[in-house]
């Protein structure tokens, strides 16, 4: 779990990093006055009498109002305060000044009433310097805040002054026809239209304009067309900055503010009877509201002036601008040459399977002994891909998904660094699959059992899932949660996570295949098609059976008791009850399934007419279709949040550029649903939906696909609601959006790698491919020669 420090430091911007909180130096500040405030709680414990003889404590009588007669500038402030706020040896060591009782007292009470005066004095010290550094803190951000807001409402103001005066012509009343320009000109005229209705607050319409008729040619015109489209370009430019400044400046301030709420909180969490009001340390002068306004304004000129004042489509124009950590530069060249590679295996396999079946009539993959085993490492890797598009979408949209799930910006893979990984683990998985075939169909010499080479596979991949132990253990920490679920109250990665198992469910069985496969020594056994499904029996057992239901099983599970334990926390009945209803339905889905062909087989035992069943199966299909609708309504209203009929049934604020993805996305989940939830239908369950064996790969990837395209608008959703509310939801939890800040992390810079060293990776994996590709050639003409 990343600490709030790391947080702050990874949202930081860099030309304005001295202006940010000191998080760390302040929590120090905090952890010394624990200590200090323990030790004094415990003498004050031990004798009573002793502490309501010495009174209260001076921070608690009326520091408070002292700090609070600060202005927000700091600029009152006592210079003599930080001499007086000695540090707490220098201030133990000078002895008690508290306490004269007037009447004789030993040695030991003596020493007693100077310890516990010492200590009230250094609580007093370090509680006075804490505050006094907090309303520094504040106020050094607040005076940057102040200035920034003003000078970026300067410049709108210079912008919008500028653009009406370059606008404004004076009537010509012999053309009064209606404009045209070419398609490509078209946010030029819409600037031009707005421009006017901007001066038509104080100017009649039609003494203003910029009028081109329709019979006179376009290039012929005395204005240059060219300049306008450029001076455009420029506007819209100069509005995409202030945007993303203002945006910038608006997660200045609500990162600089969580941190001072958390802060003060902590402390009176610490001192409880020294309570310090959030009112008195936030003044009504530093206040978020300017920059919402601020932002709302920049929206809507541009709306005006691009988008034919579509506020949604501005919104999601000026959000999604190239740039911003996303462009490659060496691994570019790497990635590219590596997926140029894999490019090439593929269509080998490819290739050697169709012309073997072609020529031959030897069975292709799907038709060999260790395939499940190969198809449930392809799925792993399916969703790796997937991830790493999803975290590049995400950063690309300003979805601050690091911020959402909780991740260690030190730690976390940035979307080219996944792409990276994803790459080997793809030629990995080729060659493995390549010389797997190869050497099961004898076209190349057979110097071990074909099944080594997917336990060398499983082994690879599983090492991939445990290393690098850095980036891995966050994942495992939260899939144990997952897995222990509802003793731990979820996190929103935890359900995510939870989410993506119900789309993991093939997998998960090609896995169990898998394990059985190794474990029983079958891979050490020769590849013979026609009996491979004779050789496994351990398949057809009933254990086996029943370990398919229950992996079918609880990833709902897992997530119906995600959603009780939320229930349970925040004694919401809605979202969390209905949500446990929709995962409910889905088993009832997975049990109907273990249980026909139980039905079915008693029918034919006891040789009595199975007329019945229909209506067991016309059951089975209704709750089927009843929870594949209900899941995909939840996914639109609930998780997307999207079916407004106010909003063209999408919703507001949207973040992602066109209408036509939500649309295409909608109908897509539609259909995707019903393959997913004919997912949790055990194999061999004899039901008149359940898809052939050789289409349970096309499934799976389907249902990745669709778990991906869920994921982009659940955590849009997640991060519009965690960012529009300000003022009405605890500050705490605001998510900035994403973008890059030009902050120099240390942990980037040596993630950083440089051209010489990416050019002799390609070279040693290009020349490392070429000679195994050789020398498989070679060794296979060889074979067919000799058999000829």
């Amino acid at each position: 779990m990343a600490s709030f420090e790391d947080k702050l430091d990874d949202n930081k911007v860099e030309k304005w990093k001295e202006h940010y909180v000191n998080y760390g130096q302040m929590r120090a500040m905090l952890v010394t006055i624990k200590g200090v405030a323990e030790a004094y709680e415990s003498l004050a414990k031990s004798r009573p009498d002793v502490a309501a003889e010495f009174g209260p404590s001076s921070a608690e009588v009326g520091l408070e109002r002292g700090l609070n007669a600060m202005s927000i500038a700091g600029g009152d402030e006592d210079e003599g305060t930080g001499s007086e706020n000695k540090s707490l040896v220098e201030t133990v060591g000078k002895g008690g000044e508290y306490g004269s009782t007037g009447g004789e007292i030993d040695g030991d009470e003596l020493a007693f009433r100077q310890n516990f005066a010492m200590h009230k004095k250094a609580l007093d010290n370090v509680v006075a310097q804490f505050k006094s550094g907090l309303i520094a803190e504040r106020s050094k951000a607040a005076i940057f805040y102040i200035d920034e807001v003003a000078g970026l409402e300067r410049r709108l103001d210079l912008l919008i002054s500028t653009v009406q005066s370059n606008y404004e012509l004076k009537k010509d009343p012999k053309r009064n026809r209606r404009t045209v320009m070419r398609k490509q000109r078209r946010d030029s005229m819409i600037l031009m239209k707005s421009a006017r209705t901007l001066i038509s607050e104080k100017h009649d319409v039609s003494d203003i304009g910029v009028i081109i008729d329709e019979e006179d040619d376009i290039d012929d015109q005395p204005i240059s067309v060219r300049n306008v489209v450029s001076e455009m370009e420029s506007v819209k430019r100069a509005l995409i900055d202030l945007h993303r400044q203002t945006i910038l400046l608006f997660n200045f301030f609500m990162m600089t503010r969580s941190a001072l709420l958390r802060l003060l909180k902590r402390f009176n969490a610490i001192l409880p009877k020294q309570k310090w009001d959030e009112q008195e340390v936030f003044p009504e002068r530093y206040d978020g509201r300017k920059t919402k306004n601020l932002i709302d304004r920049i929206v809507k000129i541009y709306a005006k002036w691009f988008c034919d004042n579509d506020i949604r489509e501005a919104t999601a124009q000026m959000h999604t601008k190239k740039g911003d950590d996303l462009e490659l530069d060496w691994s570019q060249f790497r990635l590219g040459h590596q997926l140029g590679i894999c490019l090439t295996l593929t269509v080998w396999l490819a290739f050697d399977c169709l012309w073997s079946l072609w020529t031959q009539g030897i069975a292709t993959l799907a038709g060999r002994s260790a395939f499940p085993v190969f198809r449930g490492c392809f799925g792993l890797l399916v969703w790796h891909w997937c991830w790493g598009v999803s975290a590049y979408v995400w950063r690309r949209y300003r979805i601050n998904y690091i911020y959402l799930f909780d991740f260690n910006p030190k730690t976390v893979l940035y979307p080219h660094a996944i792409f990276n990984a994803c790459v080997d683990e793809t030629m990995v998985f080729l060659v493995t699959l390549l010389l797997y075939y190869k050497s099961s169909t004898h076209t190349m010499p057979v110097w071990f059992a074909p099944g080594i080479y997917p336990a060398l596979l499983v082994l690879y991949m599983l090492s991939r899932l445990i290393f690098p132990l850095k980036q891995r253990r966050p994942l495992w920490t939260a899939i144990m949660k997952v897995w222990t679920a509802p003793l731990f109250s979820p996190t929103f990665f935890e359900t995510y996570v939870a989410d993506v198992f119900t789309s993991l469910v093939k997998v998960l069985l090609d896995l169990l295949w898998t394990v059985c496969f190794i474990f029983s020594g079958d891979f050490l056994l020769p590849d013979q098609v026609d009996t491979a499904e004779d050789r496994h029996g351990w398949q057809h057992a009933k254990w086996y059976k029943n370990i398919e239901v229950i992996i079918c099983l609880f990833p709902l599970y897992i997530r119906l008791m995600q959603c009780l334990r939320k229930f349970y926390d925040s004694h919401e009945r809605v979202p969390h009850l209905p949500n446990a209803f929709k995962y409910t339905m889905s088993q009832v889905v997975t049990l109907f399934g273990k249980f026909y062909p139980v039905l079915r087989l008693s029918c034919s035992k006891n040789s009595v007419s199975c007329g019945h069943m229909s209506a067991f199966q016309v059951t089975w299909l209704e709750i089927f279709i009843f929870s594949s609708m209900y899941s995909w309504v939840w996914d639109v209203k609930m998780d997307w949040g999207l079916g407004k009929k106010d909003y063209n049934w999408l919703g507001p604020r949207l973040m992602f550029p066109s209408t036509l993805h939500y649309y295409g996305v909608i109908v897509a989940d539609l259909f995707l649903r019903f393959m997913w939830m004919q997912s949790l239908v055990p194999p061999s369950s004899g039901a008149h939906f359940e898809l052939p064996a050789y289409l349970t790969a096309v499934s799976m990837v389907l249902e990745l696909i669709r778990r991906t395209l869920w994921s982009f608008f659940r955590l849009e959703n997640e991060h519009r609601t965690r960012t529009q509310h300000y003022g009405e939801k605890d500050d705490i939890d605001f998510v900035p959006f994403h973008f890059t800040t030009g902050h120099n992390h240390k942990y980037q810079q040596n993630n950083k790698r440089s051209g010489r060293t990416v050019l002799v990776e390609v070279l040693a994996v290009g020349i490392s491919v070429l000679v195994l590709c050789s020398v498989v050639v070679i060794i296979a003409q060889k074979a067919s020669a000799q058999e000829f």
